[in-house]
């Protein structure tokens, strides 16, 4: 299942990127160059940061499937092959 805030958070740091290195380079025209490219590689920088950031709940959210898809596997079979009502035996 795709999570719907690690898809947002994957596409939020692509479009940050893109908009960091072209607002760098647009401002290197009108400022001093050398901070705009420092500017422009700390919004990359950032950007990785927030993809990551997306994986590892994309990763989370995957974990959790997994764990309910075998939760749910062994309750159906518990439940066949369990005939007694989950007691103690008597002594």
């Amino acid at each position: 299942m795709q999570n719907t805030v690690a898809k947002i958070l994957k596409i939020y740091a692509v479009l940050n990127a893109l908009a960091g290195v072209f607002l760098g380079f647009y401002m290197s025209k009108e400022f001093i160059p050398e901070y705009c490219f420092v500017f422009a590689g700390a919004c990359i920088v950032a950007s990785f940061g927030i993809y990551a950031f997306g994986e590892v709940v994309q990763l989370l959210q995957d974990i959790k499937d997994g764990t309910n898809n075998t939760a749910h596997t062994i309750e159906t079979h518990a439940s066949t092959t369990n005939t007694d009502d989950d007691q103690l035996p008597k002594i």
